[in-house]
């Protein structure tokens, strides 16, 4: 159904405040299961799916008032101390901003679908009945709890949970009625369950970003210095047509180009700075992913992050989502063992993945580290022989570094068993080639039985990248900066043979010397 909307900023003014709101959920609700008394994460989180809730019931998006409107009365509840936070609480409310996040989308598509949100109201509702208090609830049964699909059923206006009054009081009969369905709650073991998968639905428009008034600011300025040197040069230009001094001429065309060079760097750096947005834009995603595999795989783990401030590139940061992604997931699946494994192994049961970006000249490194088994070279080795992926003599030339870099090649995988985590031997082939189309590079640090640790160069930006001339006979060649470590001046007095290899020396070490002639990759005589 077409969404019929008068106003239009108003409905983007909506969406733009939702979206940002939604985006930190995630990230709050898996803070909360870690820290159920902090009362002021509780409040920020009900806040907010309140301003979601009274926004859409503003704007007649009925769908989204029917989610939310549950979902705030079952906070309301834990802010009441009426229910305990605890994994199973957890599991459905995230479910429920889930399919928030989906009607969302749905209205930014400009066209609300037809979406089953009784089952997830289902099991929302056990958690506002009078015996819930201070329990652990079970998943309710979807087919004894589900509620009346009649949508007069809901026609009855919300109650805003803010007035104080228990929100169970004031719900329809028919709700009433399904909660008694699902039987007394409180004397029922919790059935074991696994969590909701997140959604992989971005929130986030992709063609906007957020800039600093601050940026716009020295944008402006340097704006108006350009100007400035531009009126110079007219001026100059004018001053030459009426006979100017060629010599006068030449030392102030000199210093303009000077100045004009030092301000179109300045403006070239302002605009670049304009589509740089921190990496917290992916990072913030991940505490949701972690908790979702954790309790998936049985495993408890904790995720550290660091450097989520660090900027990138709007375009870099679009594409590294997936990659990091599958690390993440080879750190919980691969890497960590499970509590029992690390407990044998004299390690604190509980695993931890370290998450981290930082600056280093024009690029910027992102660290996945985990303190699990590690990578053993020696059943890569086995399994890269078993697959086909390499012979006996590639192996035995092989160092341990090469050996770990096999785990990159399409169709790798350690895993006896294929599942829906891994073992299809894609992941980190995918890895690697979006990290090379970002003209990055990866890189594996190892320690059997103490972790191990996958780093990613990335450029900066890929707007404009840097690089160096080099001219070879008649050809002009471009070499990134990024690959470019040093530059040196030397004579043929630097120069020293061995055997029939000829080495530069470079100070403290000597490099190997090639000739390039005609083209950079050919190697020829001098």
């Amino acid at each position: 159904m077409p969404i019929d909307c008068e106003d239009q900023e108003l409905l983007d003014g909506f969406l733009t405040e939702s979206t940002e709101l939604l985006e930190k959920l995630d990230d709050d609700l898996v803070t909360l299961e870690k820290s159920p008394s902090d009362t002021d994460l509780l409040n920020r989180i009900f806040r907010s799916i309140h301003t979601v809730k009274g926004a859409s019931s503003f704007l007649g998006f009925d769908l989204l008032v029917k989610v939310t409107h549950k979902t705030e009365d079952v906070l309301n509840r834990l802010r009441k101390t009426e229910l305990s936070v605890n994994p199973e609480i957890m599991d459905v409310i995230l479910e429920a901003v889930d399919l928030v996040k989906v009607l969302l989308n749905d209205i930014k598509g400009g066209e609300i679908q037809e979406r089953d949100i009784d089952t997830t109201i289902a099991k929302l509702l056990p958690y506002l009945s009078e015996t819930a208090a201070g329990s652990i609830l079970p998943s309710p049964d979807p087919v004894a709890s589900s509620c009346d699909t009649n949508p007069t059923a809901w026609d009855e206006p919300p109650v805003s949970a803010t007035d104080g009054d228990d929100p169970s009081i004031n719900q329809p009969a028919k709700e009433q009625a399904a909660v008694e369905q699902a039987g007394n709650p409180a004397v029922i073991a919790p059935p074991s369950q696994k969590p909701v998968p997140a959604k992989t639905e971005e929130l986030a428009d992709s063609a906007t970003v957020r800039v600093d008034v601050k940026r716009l600011d020295d944008l402006m300025n340097q704006v108006g210095e350009l100007v400035l040197e531009r009126n110079r040069m007219v001026q100059l230009y004018s001053d030459f047509q009426e006979g100017l001094d060629p010599t006068g001429f030449s030392d102030e065309f000199g210093k303009l180009t000077k100045r004009l060079n030092f301000v179109t760097s300045e403006l070239q750096m302002q605009v670049l700075k304009m589509r740089m947005i921190p990496v917290e834009k992916v990072f913030k995603k991940f505490p949701r992913i972690v908790r979702n595999l954790a309790r998936e795989l049985g495993k408890e783990v904790e995720l550290l992050i660091f450097g989520e401030e660090t900027e990138l590139d709007r375009s870099v940061v679009d594409e590294i989502g997936d990659p990091l992604i599958h690390l993440i997931r080879n750190a919980l699946d691969h890497g960590l063992e499970t509590p029992e494994e690390r407990t044998a192994a004299g390690k604190p049961a509980k695993g931890t993945v370290v998450l981290s970006a930082t600056h280093e000249g024009n690029q910027i490194v992102i660290s996945i580290k985990d303190n699990g088994r590690g990578i053993n070279p020696e059943k890569v080795a086995r399994k890269a022989l078993e697959k086909g992926l390499v012979t006996d003599e590639q192996l035995a030339a092989m160092g341990t570094r090469e050996i770990l870099d096999l785990i990159f090649l399409p169709g790798f995988s350690t895993k006896e068993q294929t599942t829906d985590l891994s073992g299809r031997g894609v992941g980190m082939d995918v890895v690697r080639t979006n990290i090379r189309k970002l003209n990055g590079i990866i890189e594996i640090k190892n320690e059997v039985g103490q972790g191990s640790e996958f780093i990613l160069r990335l450029p900066l930006t890929l707007a404009i990248i840097q690089s160096l001339l080099v001219q070879v006979e008649s050809e002009i060649y471009s070499i990134p900066l990024s690959a470019v470590i040093e530059t040196i001046k030397f004579n043929r007095a630097s120069f020293t043979r061995l055997g029939a290899r000829k080495f530069l020396n470079c100070g403290t070490r000597c490099c190997h010397w090639f000739v390039c002639t005609g083209s950079l990759v050919a190697r020829g005589n001098p």
